[in-house]
């Protein structure tokens, strides 16, 4: 199992860490219309990349884990790049209550599949929305449990369709999703092997 907070002074180092929540930030920016107008609440942020890509383009952002590492790191950077719109916020949505804010955008990068109470947090998310808000999930698409190997206790990727039927159920409308990026990487025998990340895009009631 991986410990975040030890893994977070140098997480940023990663060049396709880097490249991937680029790649994402720009795919939000094209699906949301009046993004710039928007509040934003990133859940499993780790050091906040996805959301330093979208910063410029939103209101406010608050940057949501439970890694302490992992914030601490973001917070650097906010005071570093003195950034005003960026608050980080300590939360873990599988044993806290909701906080009183709400938002106008929802989203997560690559943090899903760590989380096994996986119903709970999405009705979270739907709850912390406006009416009309918007959730953004980009994660692993169904893969077949060599992305992260032996010992992994989370989820090996998903089947946007069947992600896409449980986010109906909770009361998420007009879903659509994407295959945005690909992350190559080698499996535990050594081989390069791919893996498709999705975008998966709803509103709320």
């Amino acid at each position: 199992m991986e410990n975040f907070d030890e893994l977070a002074l140098r997480w940023d180092e990663d060049p396709k860490r880097r490249k991937r929540a680029s790649v994402v930030a720009m795919e939000m920016a094209r699906e949301i219309p009046d993004l710039e107008r928007m509040t934003g609440f990133e859940y499993g942020c780790g050091t906040g990349l996805l959301s330093f890509y979208l910063q410029p383009f939103m209101r406010e952002i608050w940057l949501g884990d439970s890694s302490a590492g992992m914030l601490s790191v973001a917070e650097q950077k906010i005071q570093t790049l003195r950034i005003a719109n960026m608050h980080p916020l300590p939360i873990d949505l599988t044993a806290a209550e909701l906080p009183e804010l709400k938002f106008d955008v929802v989203y997560t990068l690559m943090a899903l599949h760590h989380i096994k109470p996986l119903n709970d947090v999405l009705q979270s998310f739907y709850e912390m929305l406006h009416p009309e808000g918007t959730l953004c999930i980009a994660d692993l698409d169904k893969e077949d449990g060599t992305f992260h190997g032996p010992g992994f206790t989370g989820h090996h990727g998903f089947d946007v369709r069947e992600l896409s039927a449980t986010l109906r159920e909770i009361g998420f409308t007009k879903l659509r999703s994407k295959i945005c990026h690909t992350i190559v990487k080698q499996d535990r025998d050594g081989r390069e092997k791919q893996y498709p990340l999705f975008l998966l895009v709803g509103q709320k009631r």
